[in-house]
């Protein structure tokens, strides 16, 4: 299950601009050949839980900063066909986890179980809303938020039906077995402004009775696909990605209600859209940013995406002028009113081609694409870490200007980085006397790697 080489040897490093550095320290190894996701770390007890939707299970790991990560549990939670895990979250300190389930209806509510960590009983089942993707407990573990992503389509004639996209709220301040859920739904995102709109042409490829298809993509909330959920620091406001509609939902906690929701724009930058075997980024990418993973900065002033993207225009953009989906950025914004301050531009993709891990046949199709982010302070500097789905690599992020976020350093996640057989998706940071270790889910190989922050 453990293996802790030298791995210093199978690392890809790009030139360091800082003397911050992300170093390989371990490789988990499930046992399986792919489906190992979604990580989140307990800092009070250093152990790691990790999804695997493809084998139906979740992983407890103990990190330990001498021997790596080794599994102490393994749950089986869901039988094949009966629906799937999609996330998997540790409470911040209680031997407490929760996974949210979709249903293997798509168009049926799914559900969160909360279960103990020691032994995986089932403490209590609440049902959510339609195709969960991802959730978070409060800074306090009193809330559960659930992005309810509503992506499931079925034939509707000659068109297409989908379920409507959601927000789950379970409150836990009366205890787990007194769980209660409110369902907050979303309106038409019509006229929002820096959101996706009708004039934007959008696609959407999704896999219908078992045959890949291009959907179309509009406004209202049976087109409104919540992705990914982060809390303040304060845990008084959550914030839910809603990739697709290129926009971002505020949910006042509290309130149990919805605040806002702001539109996130587009990008314009430098960057390789030919797929021929080398790095020239000769090109300006124009294309809606699409954020998948969202953090907040520890003082709680910054909000932190990562811009996957993942529509595509209906007609070619070298026809039309239509945007292109994915950002290729990390974006950072004001928490509070939402407004953009600044992104990295072209560095992600730069950097990644430094250190030579640059995938150059997704260069008409979203470069590096970066997932999942985390945002942590650290040795003085406000910083952000990004996982790069298609460049098997994380990116170390400084943030201490948020106007002009700096990429500091690429690094492979694990051997043959570079070949898109890793596919580095769910991210966690977590402190542990003064030390700062990484972990990310390595989708396409079933592993999880450890990696550690230095100075």
């Amino acid at each position: 299950m453990l293996r802790i080489p030298t791995l210093c040897a199978l690392f890809a490093l790009a030139p360091l601009a800082s003397a911050l550095e992300l170093k390989p320290l371990a490789l988990y190894e499930s046992g399986f050949a792919a489906g190992t996701e979604i990580v989140s770390a307990q800092a009070s007890s250093m152990r790691v839980i990790v999804s695997n939707s493809a084998e139906g299970l979740v992983d407890v790991l103990q990190l330990d900063p001498a021997k790596g990560l080794n599994r102490i549990a393994r749950h089986k939670l869901v039988a094949e066909g009966a629906g799937e895990i999609t996330s998997a979250i540790f409470h911040p300190s209680e031997d407490l986890f929760a996974v949210c389930i979709r249903n293997s209806d798509g168009l049926k509510n799914g559900r969160v179980e909360l279960r103990a960590a020691a032994d995986g009983k089932l403490l209590n089942t609440v049902e959510i809303g339609i195709w969960p993707d991802s959730l978070a407990f409060s800074p306090k573990g009193d809330f559960i938020v659930v992005a309810n992503e509503g992506e499931g389509y079925v034939r509707d004639g000659e068109g297409f039906r989908s379920g409507e996209g959601s927000i789950s709220l379970i409150d836990l301040r009366g205890g787990v077995a007194a769980a209660k859920h409110s369902l907050i739904k979303l309106p038409d995102l019509a006229g929002v402004e820096g959101a996706t709109q009708a004039e934007h042409q959008r696609l959407l490829e999704r896999v219908i009775d078992g045959e890949e298809l291009k959907v179309p993509f509009g406004t209202s909330p049976e087109h409104i696909e919540p992705e990914y959920v982060t809390f303040s620091p304060d845990g008084a406001r959550a914030y839910v990605s809603l990739q697709e509609n290129n926009a971002i939902a505020v949910i006042d906690v509290l309130q149990g209600k919805l605040d806002k929701v702001f539109g996130v724009g587009t990008v314009r930058h430098a960057a390789d859209i030919v797929d021929d075997g080398k790095y020239q980024p000769t090109a300006e990418l124009f294309a809606l940013r699409e954020p998948d993973a969202l953090a907040v900065s520890a003082d709680g002033r910054y909000l932190i995406s990562a811009d996957e993207g993942d529509t595509d225009p209906k007609i070619a953009k070298t026809k039309a002028g239509l945007p292109s989906g994915g950002g290729r950025t990390v974006s950072v914004f004001d928490a509070i009113s939402g407004k953009l301050l600044g992104d990295t531009g072209s560095q992600l993709d730069d950097m990644a081609a430094q250190a030579g891990v640059y995938p150059d046949a997704r260069s008409p199709n979203k470069g590096s694409e970066p997932e999942g982010v985390v945002s942590f302070d650290a040795f003085g500097k406000r910083l952000a870490v990004a996982t790069l789905e298609r460049a098997d690599a994380l990116a170390l992020i400084d943030l201490d200007q948020p106007e002009q976020p700096k990429v500091l350093q690429v690094v492979g996640a694990g051997e043959g980085a570079g070949s898109g057989k890793l596919a580095p998706e769910g991210l966690a940071h977590v402190e542990h006397k003064g030390r700062h270790f990484l972990v990310t889910g390595l989708e396409k190989s079933g592993n999880v790697a450890l990696f550690e922050l230095l100075k």
